[in-house]
């Protein structure tokens, strides 16, 4: 089997969600735990510009595995705001919105646990944000069987399958970047 298998509905599915002028999000974390937290946040609208971009103090030393990961130190982090003090226009920003996520379900999660780290209530709503992993998934379109659902793949190989010439850097607001470019080139897909 050949892929992309880039069903027509996918790709009417990906114009319709840019239809509602979503705004893309990523986050980078000191890891991918029940305590860890966001150590970085990106937003950025359809066309690829920053809406908001932000170191975070965590609180917390940030693991070296996770540092090995998106080159994140405590160093750097050591003089950035902590959550409480960007979270009001982080809020702000996505209140309302319809927000594109590449691992929807990690980053809502990791905002949720930042937020009642530090007493916040989460304002965001599960339904605002969609995946764009999954998403991407259905567009590439190989099946797991073992899951009985498409077969999630790297933000890394989409943006390469599609030719998109942002890397994927595990910076947050490149890979927010990537996923908003990502949506575009899934919703203009022509098949060769």
């Amino acid at each position: 089997m050949s892929y992309p298998i880039a069903h027509p509905k996918v790709i009417q599915r990906a114009q319709a969600v840019l239809e509602l002028q979503p705004i893309f999000l990523d986050t980078e974390t000191t890891g991918t735990g029940q305590t860890d937290r966001i150590i970085q946040i990106g937003i950025v609208n359809t066309q690829g510009e920053t809406l908001f971009e932000s170191l975070v103090n965590p609180g917390m030393p940030i693991p070296a595995e996770s540092s090995a990961v998106n080159g994140i130190t405590d160093e750097m982090v050591r003089d950035a705001p902590v959550w409480t003090q960007i979270w009001p226009d982080v809020e702000a920003i996505l209140k309302g919105r319809v927000i594109g996520i590449y691992n929807a379900e990690f980053d809502l999660r990791l905002l949720r646990q930042t937020n009642k780290v530090y007493g916040l209530p989460m304002s965001i709503e599960t339904n605002q944000a969609f995946c764009v992993m999954k998403l991407f998934a259905a567009f590439y379109g190989e099946w797991n069987a073992r899951n009985n659902g498409f077969k999630s793949q790297k933000l890394e190989f989409a943006g390469r399958l599609l030719k998109i010439p942002i890397p994927n850097s595990h910076d947050a607001i490149d890979d927010a970047r990537l996923t908003a470019a990502l949506t575009q080139a899934i919703a203009g897909y022509q098949p060769e």
